[in-house]
């Protein structure tokens, strides 16, 4: 069966919509074979909800949300769970696989921040698993001249984000900018219909 997902950009649309009353027609797309499912969504606003149908061809689902700042994740969730039948929860492998509504990004852990302060120290390279589909990864390489650190941190494939910077002090104060880098580039990296 294939599995169908909303994009970023659907995800973004969906934000402003759902703050609009209108009818708005969108596609959803299988990743490994790129077929497409249209469908209509219908919004009806109020001041304290906000109704919703979703028309998949000849199928037709509504849903009734109050108004709040991530309804439209809860949307995302619901017109996916249409689209592709209900959410198996035994098969939540990673985090892309979570609905959207419970999806976190950028989670700088304290596990990440030891992984961190020991790479510091030490030197060498570490793959950071932060929520997002590709791992930031993080090179240090530890100067002998005098205290401090060369790093390289890149997120994504395609069309990476990169960040090089050199940094003297302390353990404790080159792990400062490398934890305030590594956040610049989670929030770089966080997909904007996500972004708080």
């Amino acid at each position: 069966m294939s599995k169908f997902k909303l994009d970023n950009r659907t995800l973004q649309l969906l934000n402003a919509q759902v703050n609009l009353s209108g009818t708005f027609n969108h596609v959803l797309r299988s990743a490994p074979k790129r077929e497409a499912v249209a469908f209509r969504l219908k919004v009806e606003r109020s001041t304290s909800d906000t109704l919703f149908v979703i028309e998949p061809g000849s199928e037709r689902h509504t849903l009734t949300l109050p108004n709040e700042k991530k309804m439209h994740l809860k949307l995302a969730d619901f017109i996916e769970e249409i689209v592709n039948g209900p959410l198996d929860t035994s098969d939540t492998t990673g985090l892309q696989n979570a609905p959207h509504s419970s999806r976190e990004y950028a989670r700088f852990d304290i596990e990440h921040k030891q992984r961190v302060f020991e790479l510091i120290r030490t030197g060498g390279s570490v793959s950071l698993d932060m929520g997002f589909e590709q791992p930031i990864h993080i090179a240090i390489h530890r100067t002998q001249t005098r205290t401090g650190i060369t790093t390289i941190m890149s997120i994504g494939m395609k069309r990476p984000r990169t960040k090089c910077f050199s940094v003297c002090g302390t353990d404790a104060e080159i792990y400062e900018k490398v934890a305030e880098s590594i956040n610049h580039l989670a929030a770089v990296a966080t997909p904007a219909a996500h972004a708080a």
